[in-house]
């Protein structure tokens, strides 16, 4: 697995211990994690930094760094505190962040201000705070990343309105004239003046009897269907524009021309590219 070493430079014990205590917050393992200051009364685990001339710097990055370390030396005994944090290379971007949140110096800054044409060193111009590629991975190779989005358009079924239709019963008071038929039984009494006489009397009981009749109203009803009311959908196809916005990366490519080299870099030592100023920590 790679790992990358981070480096920040803080003029002030208070910030470097915040930028640890922000670390180890964010589960970095405190044994990844190390102060180098001046003196060991620093606040936390501060611990001095021997002479470059010892090798320390070198095995802390795991072999020889590809920059002098002056800058970090002559900022100890000035003062400061460096803070480096060894990570795999899958966490570099979040600690970078945890580092530069808490106002590391400028390291061109300050190595102008020493004056040493030595302190200038190599960095990646995407990122504030850098730091080493050991294992397999290629020192000298930087790669940038460029994405561009497209735009994809599909469909999706919304409801609209809808159209309810419900039957219900009225009533309506109706009226219609019929004739009736009926009958009534009178009886009549006629007396008989011409005195005929009875042929055959027939002193016997004999009844006669009518039935009257009469009609009445039948109401019934019959249903027949008047109207037919019924839904149905027309379908129709509209064109409509969809107007958006796609992001793409594009590169700017900046040449910075050289410095001048020391006497010890003529001798055969690479030559380093300069730092732009908006850099606040190292990349080693």
């Amino acid at each position: 697995m790679n790992e990358q070493t981070l480096v920040a430079v803080y003029d002030t014990a208070a910030h470097a211990e915040a930028a640890v205590r922000d670390l180890k917050a964010a589960n970095v393992p405190v044994d990844a994690i190390r102060q180098h200051a001046k003196s060991e009364s620093m606040l936390g685990s501060a611990e001095a930094a021997p002479p470059r001339e010892q090798g320390f710097w070198a095995s802390l990055f795991g072999g020889e760094p590809d920059h002098d370390t002056a800058v970090y030396d002559r900022s100890i005994d000035g003062g400061s505190t460096v803070v480096t944090v060894r990570v795999p290379e899958e966490q570099f971007e979040r600690v970078s962040a945890v580092l530069e949140r808490h106002d590391p110096i400028d390291l061109d800054e300050r190595a102008g201000r020493y004056g040493s044409a030595e302190t200038t060193t190599t960095r990646t111009a995407s990122a504030p705070v850098t730091g080493a590629r050991t294992g397999t991975a290629a020192a000298d190779d930087a790669t940038i990343q460029l994405s561009e989005e497209s735009l994809s358009v599909g469909k999706r079924a919304v409801s609209g309105g809808t159209t309810r239709i419900r039957r219900y019963v009225v009533e309506t008071p109706v009226q219609e004239q019929v004739t009736l038929h009926g009958e009534k039984v009178t009886m009549e009494r006629r007396p008989v003046a011409d005195g005929r006489p009875v042929g055959d009397a027939d002193f016997t009981e004999k009844t006669i009897e009518m039935t009257e009749t009469s009609e009445e109203a039948v109401v019934s009803k019959t249903a027949r269907v008047t109207e037919e009311v019924s839904l149905r959908k027309d379908a129709s196809d509209r064109v409509e524009t969809v107007k958006d916005t796609v992001r793409r990366d594009e590169v700017e490519i900046e040449q910075v021309p050289g410095g001048p080299t020391t006497a010890s870099e003529t001798a055969g030592a690479t030559p380093v590219t300069p730092a732009t100023p908006a850099q606040r920590a190292t990349k080693i």
